[in-house]
Protein backbone atom coordinates (compact mmCIF):
# COMPACT_ATOMS: atom_id res chain seq x y z
CA UNK A 1 0.00 0.00 0.00
CA UNK A 2 1.42 3.41 -0.79
CA UNK A 3 -1.01 6.47 -0.21
CA UNK A 4 -0.28 9.99 0.11
CA UNK A 5 -2.40 12.32 2.36
CA UNK A 6 -1.93 16.19 2.09
CA UNK A 7 -3.79 18.31 4.14
CA UNK A 8 -6.12 21.04 2.72
CA UNK A 9 -6.44 22.94 5.39
CA UNK A 10 -8.80 22.22 8.80
CA UNK A 11 -10.48 19.14 8.64
CA UNK A 12 -9.49 18.67 4.71
CA UNK A 13 -7.58 16.13 2.87
CA UNK A 14 -5.73 14.70 -0.12
CA UNK A 15 -6.13 11.17 -0.37
CA UNK A 16 -4.15 10.00 -3.47
CA UNK A 17 -2.71 6.32 -4.69
CA UNK A 18 -3.09 4.14 -7.75
CA UNK A 19 -6.48 3.51 -6.89
CA UNK A 20 -7.62 7.21 -7.04
CA UNK A 21 -8.35 10.25 -5.77
CA UNK A 22 -10.65 11.77 -3.18
CA UNK A 23 -10.83 15.32 -1.55
CA UNK A 24 -12.51 15.52 1.73
CA UNK A 25 -13.69 18.89 3.21
CA UNK A 26 -11.07 20.48 1.39
CA UNK A 27 -12.90 23.29 0.12
CA UNK A 28 -14.25 25.62 2.19
CA UNK A 29 -14.65 29.08 4.14
CA UNK A 30 -11.68 30.48 6.78
CA UNK A 31 -13.68 31.68 10.25
CA UNK A 32 -11.68 32.85 12.66
CA UNK A 33 -11.55 30.31 15.92
CA UNK A 34 -12.57 27.00 13.85
CA UNK A 35 -9.74 26.28 12.21
CA UNK A 36 -7.01 26.63 10.09
CA UNK A 37 -7.86 28.36 6.51
CA UNK A 38 -8.09 26.53 3.34
CA UNK A 39 -4.35 25.85 1.94
CA UNK A 40 -5.56 25.27 -2.04
CA UNK A 41 -7.89 27.37 -4.39
CA UNK A 42 -10.43 25.16 -5.71
CA UNK A 43 -8.71 25.63 -9.36
CA UNK A 44 -5.68 24.37 -8.36
CA UNK A 45 -7.47 20.51 -7.69
CA UNK A 46 -6.27 17.84 -9.30
CA UNK A 47 -7.10 15.06 -11.10
CA UNK A 48 -10.01 13.02 -9.00
CA UNK A 49 -12.48 10.86 -8.79
CA UNK A 50 -14.39 12.00 -5.73
CA UNK A 51 -15.24 15.36 -3.32
CA UNK A 52 -16.53 14.09 -0.65
CA UNK A 53 -18.42 16.63 2.18
CA UNK A 54 -19.17 15.53 5.22
CA UNK A 55 -21.98 18.09 6.45
CA UNK A 56 -23.27 22.01 5.03
CA UNK A 57 -21.06 24.45 7.56
CA UNK A 58 -19.30 26.49 5.72
CA UNK A 59 -16.14 25.67 7.68
CA UNK A 60 -16.50 22.70 5.53
CA UNK A 61 -18.01 23.85 2.41
CA UNK A 62 -17.71 26.45 0.32
CA UNK A 63 -19.50 26.33 -2.71
CA UNK A 64 -17.66 28.45 -5.54
CA UNK A 65 -14.68 26.57 -4.24
CA UNK A 66 -15.81 23.08 -4.04
CA UNK A 67 -17.49 23.85 -7.89
CA UNK A 68 -14.60 25.37 -9.44
CA UNK A 69 -12.92 22.25 -7.72
CA UNK A 70 -15.19 19.60 -9.54
CA UNK A 71 -14.33 21.57 -12.89
CA UNK A 72 -10.44 21.45 -11.95
CA UNK A 73 -10.62 18.08 -11.33
CA UNK A 74 -12.99 15.81 -13.03
CA UNK A 75 -14.80 14.58 -9.78
CA UNK A 76 -17.76 13.80 -8.62
CA UNK A 77 -19.08 15.21 -5.39
CA UNK A 78 -20.86 13.19 -2.97
CA UNK A 79 -22.65 14.47 0.66
CA UNK A 80 -25.60 14.20 2.84
CA UNK A 81 -28.53 15.89 1.20
CA UNK A 82 -28.30 19.27 2.83
CA UNK A 83 -24.85 19.49 1.55
CA UNK A 84 -25.36 18.37 -2.03
CA UNK A 85 -28.45 20.81 -2.04
CA UNK A 86 -26.04 23.62 -2.30
CA UNK A 87 -24.99 22.17 -5.62
CA UNK A 88 -28.46 21.54 -7.49
CA UNK A 89 -29.24 23.50 -10.43
CA UNK A 90 -25.16 24.57 -10.40
CA UNK A 91 -23.47 20.94 -11.88
CA UNK A 92 -25.05 17.92 -13.45
CA UNK A 93 -27.29 15.65 -11.35
CA UNK A 94 -24.81 12.84 -12.85
CA UNK A 95 -22.21 14.65 -10.83
CA UNK A 96 -23.73 14.78 -7.46
CA UNK A 97 -23.94 11.96 -5.64
CA UNK A 98 -26.31 12.10 -2.44
CA UNK A 99 -25.14 10.22 0.83
CA UNK A 100 -28.23 10.21 3.28
CA UNK A 101 -29.18 7.30 5.34
CA UNK A 102 -31.53 7.69 8.37
CA UNK A 103 -30.62 9.89 11.55
CA UNK A 104 -29.09 9.09 14.94
CA UNK A 105 -30.01 5.57 14.22
CA UNK A 106 -27.52 2.86 16.55
CA UNK A 107 -25.37 1.74 15.83
CA UNK A 108 -24.93 4.82 12.99
CA UNK A 109 -26.42 4.05 9.53
CA UNK A 110 -24.63 4.08 6.33
CA UNK A 111 -24.83 4.89 2.34
CA UNK A 112 -22.72 3.75 -0.07
CA UNK A 113 -20.90 5.15 -3.25
CA UNK A 114 -18.64 3.67 -5.81
CA UNK A 115 -16.44 5.64 -8.29
CA UNK A 116 -13.90 4.37 -10.55
CA UNK A 117 -11.28 2.65 -8.53
CA UNK A 118 -12.42 4.45 -4.72
CA UNK A 119 -15.72 3.00 -2.89
CA UNK A 120 -16.99 5.02 0.08
CA UNK A 121 -19.49 4.25 2.84
CA UNK A 122 -20.83 7.18 4.38
CA UNK A 123 -21.95 6.78 8.34
CA UNK A 124 -24.87 8.65 10.13
CA UNK A 125 -23.13 11.06 12.91
CA UNK A 126 -23.18 13.01 15.54
CA UNK A 127 -23.35 16.90 14.39
CA UNK A 128 -25.16 18.41 12.66
CA UNK A 129 -28.45 17.55 11.09
CA UNK A 130 -27.34 15.71 8.14
CA UNK A 131 -23.35 14.74 9.38
CA UNK A 132 -21.38 12.06 7.33
CA UNK A 133 -17.96 10.21 8.55
CA UNK A 134 -17.05 8.18 6.24
CA UNK A 135 -14.52 5.19 5.26
CA UNK A 136 -12.93 5.41 1.82
CA UNK A 137 -11.57 2.10 -0.07
CA UNK A 138 -8.76 3.17 -2.28
CA UNK A 139 -7.06 -0.53 -3.45
CA UNK A 140 -5.65 -1.90 -0.43
CA UNK A 141 -5.78 1.24 1.47
CA UNK A 142 -8.22 1.91 3.97
CA UNK A 143 -9.14 5.22 5.88
CA UNK A 144 -11.56 6.85 8.13
CA UNK A 145 -12.31 10.35 8.14
CA UNK A 146 -14.61 11.24 11.34
CA UNK A 147 -15.19 14.67 9.84
CA UNK A 148 -17.03 16.64 13.10
CA UNK A 149 -18.57 13.67 14.96
CA UNK A 150 -19.37 14.99 18.29
CA UNK A 151 -19.54 11.11 19.93
CA UNK A 152 -16.93 8.91 18.37
CA UNK A 153 -17.86 6.42 21.29
CA UNK A 154 -20.74 5.57 19.39
CA UNK A 155 -19.52 4.09 16.55
CA UNK A 156 -18.67 0.32 16.98
CA UNK A 157 -14.91 -0.30 15.83
CA UNK A 158 -15.78 -3.14 14.45
CA UNK A 159 -17.79 -1.99 12.05
CA UNK A 160 -14.68 -0.39 10.60
CA UNK A 161 -12.52 -3.09 10.48
CA UNK A 162 -8.69 -2.56 9.78
CA UNK A 163 -8.48 0.99 9.39
CA UNK A 164 -4.97 1.90 7.94
CA UNK A 165 -5.10 5.98 8.30
CA UNK A 166 -7.66 7.57 10.98
CA UNK A 167 -8.38 10.90 10.46
CA UNK A 168 -9.88 12.75 14.08
CA UNK A 169 -11.30 15.61 15.58
CA UNK A 170 -10.35 15.42 19.02
CA UNK A 171 -13.51 16.36 20.55
CA UNK A 172 -13.78 17.24 24.35
CA UNK A 173 -15.80 14.46 25.92
CA UNK A 174 -16.20 12.34 22.68
CA UNK A 175 -14.34 9.41 23.95
CA UNK A 176 -12.12 9.78 21.27
CA UNK A 177 -8.97 8.36 23.11
CA UNK A 178 -11.63 5.04 23.79
CA UNK A 179 -12.12 5.08 19.92
CA UNK A 180 -8.79 5.33 18.93
CA UNK A 181 -7.25 2.71 21.42
CA UNK A 182 -9.94 -0.13 20.47
CA UNK A 183 -9.87 0.51 16.29
CA UNK A 184 -6.03 0.57 16.69
CA UNK A 185 -5.28 2.22 13.32
CA UNK A 186 -1.65 1.80 11.71
CA UNK A 187 -1.65 6.26 11.51
CA UNK A 188 -3.97 8.46 12.92
CA UNK A 189 -4.32 12.49 11.99
CA UNK A 190 -5.93 14.92 14.22
CA UNK A 191 -7.85 17.23 12.10
CA UNK A 192 -9.95 20.67 12.54
CA UNK A 193 -7.04 22.37 14.40
CA UNK A 194 -6.43 25.93 14.05
CA UNK A 195 -2.34 26.80 13.41
CA UNK A 196 -2.18 27.78 16.57
CA UNK A 197 -3.41 24.39 17.71
CA UNK A 198 -1.16 22.81 15.80
CA UNK A 199 1.76 24.27 16.99
CA UNK A 200 0.79 23.36 20.72
CA UNK A 201 0.71 19.82 19.27
CA UNK A 202 3.95 19.45 18.17
CA UNK A 203 5.11 20.93 21.35
CA UNK A 204 3.12 18.44 22.77
CA UNK A 205 0.78 20.53 24.89
CA UNK A 206 -2.42 20.31 22.84
CA UNK A 207 -3.81 17.04 23.46
CA UNK A 208 -3.08 16.86 26.98
CA UNK A 209 -5.32 19.02 28.16
CA UNK A 210 -8.37 16.97 25.72
CA UNK A 211 -8.27 13.59 26.30
CA UNK A 212 -6.61 11.24 28.87
CA UNK A 213 -4.58 9.19 28.50
CA UNK A 214 -3.47 9.82 25.05
CA UNK A 215 -2.94 7.40 22.66
CA UNK A 216 0.35 7.04 20.96
CA UNK A 217 1.77 7.90 17.67
CA UNK A 218 -1.39 10.81 16.73
CA UNK A 219 0.07 13.14 13.83
CA UNK A 220 -1.17 16.39 12.86
CA UNK A 221 -0.47 18.20 9.43
CA UNK A 222 -0.38 21.95 8.97
CA UNK A 223 -2.19 23.07 5.52
CA UNK A 224 -0.27 21.86 2.62
CA UNK A 225 1.73 19.11 4.18
CA UNK A 226 1.69 16.02 3.06
CA UNK A 227 2.77 12.19 4.61
CA UNK A 228 3.34 8.81 3.21
CA UNK A 229 2.25 5.56 4.54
Amino acid sequence: MALKITSTGNAGVFLENAGGGVYIDSFFHKIAGSGSGPAFRGSQARKADLILISHAHPDHVDPAETIAAAQASGAALAGPAAAMRLFKGRLPDGRLIELESPERQRPPSTASARMGGVSVTSFRTYHASGHNSYLVEMGDARVYHDADNEHASRLNPAALGQIDLLILCPWAGSGAERFVRALAPAHWLLCHLTDEEILAHQAGKFLPGLVDPVPPGVLALAGGQSLEI
